[in-house]
């Protein structure tokens, strides 16, 4: 006898929503090539806050201005934090946050933030519907889907080899912030050569 196979709810047409957010991100690359052919790029990532998706880009040089701003914050906030008594408590938040990364931790900081937007109708107040699936354990459904169909725009992105329009720092990040979440890194293209 086969396992019972769960049935997940189509409440959109996911692959539609992706294919739209191809179609958006092509031609925001196209664009983004044109307007700022000579900016080198480090990152590009989905700014995500349902229903609208923003592109954003940054460069080599703004990721190391703001790393190099966030780690001195860093520095200041956890010596004068952490020097207290009752630092116990907090230290793993206060150690790790905020992120001391070599690149921007949230795209709000990027250079060229929300550089193109695009709503999906589709996904506004879907939280509402009566059958809206409801997971204690798990992803949002909504934003869990959204994760699964930015990953599939980012690899088909890559696989059309939509990023020759640009000038790809080493490394160049690929990645999405889902609201006020942690930036997340995807992939990572144009590895540097290391001898």
């Amino acid at each position: 006898m086969e396992p019972e196979k769960t049935v997940e709810p189509t409440l959109v047409n996911w692959a539609a929503i992706e294919e739209r957010l191809f179609t958006f991100s092509h031609e925001a690359l196209i664009r983004f090539g044109n307007e700022h052919s000579g900016v080198i790029c480090s990152f590009l990532a989905y700014d995500v806050d349902l229903p609208f998706f923003h592109l954003s880009f940054d460069t080599p040089a703004n990721a190391v201005h703001v790393a190099q701003r966030t780690e001195q914050e860093a520095i200041v906030r956890r010596a004068r934090i952490l020097a207290l008594p009752t630092a116990w408590h907090g230290a793993k938040d206060f150690s790790t946050q905020p992120p001391v990364l070599d690149y921007s931790y949230s795209t709000g900081y990027f250079a060229y933030d929300a550089f193109s937007t695009v709503k999906v109708g589709e996904l506004e107040d879907l939280h509402f519907a009566e059958d809206y699936p409801q997971d204690d354990w798990g992803d949002d459904y909504a934003e869990g889907n959204t994760r699964i169909v930015l990953w599939k725009v980012i690899e088909r992105l890559i696989d059309s080899e939509e990023f020759h329009q640009l000038r790809l720092a080493s490394p160049f990040r690929l990645g999405y912030q889902m609201h006020d979440d942690a930036l997340t890194v995807l992939r990572i293209l144009n590895w540097p050569h290391l001898h």
